[in-house]
């Protein structure tokens, strides 16, 4: 599945959503999105995130959130907390908002600051980023997975011990020109309250609000050592 996002028009919601799940599927390693009312299904199977719904219909919520009971089960919608709140039953824990936005993506030089190396590992159509110290530990890490003109980054972060020295943006400025040379044009990527900041400074543009529910799975023994729930 590819799909094109138009840069220059205001983003339908159904088309940011597809643009989205069609990405995040192949960084991270699950099957692809299936198309379902109202948005995707995909098929997560992690411990405490087995399935994930990502909606733009908020008026599909409420009965999803009825009819999918299993321990596990999250959705995740294009509305604000309140709204999303509303339209659920005890059963399920509200997440903080986060935030879908867009960038353009092009060539660039990627400047490393001195005491830094920088590894990019293309697989498939996934390229990783990461910038490591001198001791060769990671200090700041990103991915980006390219489905045609559009490309979405993601698992952007970077170690308490090396922020606020401008690794997230040449992790980003790395990622960005992996992905146009690779033919994409539009980035797209899903922003927590601490990284908006970061890509707004990049020229990136937010679009609405994306809120996340999740019915919460008692963690066994054998999943203890399991990684944790993607978000």
């Amino acid at each position: 599945m590819t799909t094109t996002v138009r840069e220059h028009l205001p983003f339908p919601a159904a088309e940011l959503v597809r643009a989205w799940v069609t990405g995040w599927a192949p960084a991270r390693e699950v099957p692809p999105p299936v198309e379902v009312a109202g948005g995707f299904r995909l098929q997560v199977g992690l411990p405490g995130h087995r399935v994930r719904y990502v909606l733009f219909d908020l008026d599909r919520v409420a009965e999803l959130a009825r009819t999918r009971t299993a321990p596990g089960t999250w959705i995740k919608v294009l509305a604000p907390v309140e709204r999303v709140r509303a339209e659920l039953t005890s059963a399920w824990t509200v997440g903080e908002p986060e935030y879908p936005m867009t960038g353009p993506l092009r060539r660039a030089t990627v400047d490393v600051p001195s005491g830094y190396t920088i590894e990019i590992e293309p697989t498939g159509g996934v390229v990783q980023v990461r910038l490591r110290a001198a001791d060769g530990a990671v200090a700041a890490h990103g991915w980006i997975a390219v489905t045609g003109e559009t490309a979405v980054a993601d698992q952007i972060g970077t170690d308490a011990a090396h922020r606020r020295r401008g690794l997230g943006s040449v992790v980003m400025t790395a990622l960005g020109d992996a992905a146009a040379a690779r033919g994409a044009r539009t980035g797209v990527l899903v922003a927590s309250p601490d990284g908006l900041a970061l890509y707004r400074t990049l020229g990136w543009t937010q679009h609405g609000v994306l809120t996340a529910a999740w019915i919460p799975e008692p963690v066994r023994e054998d999943d203890a050592a399991q990684p944790r729930p993607a978000r």
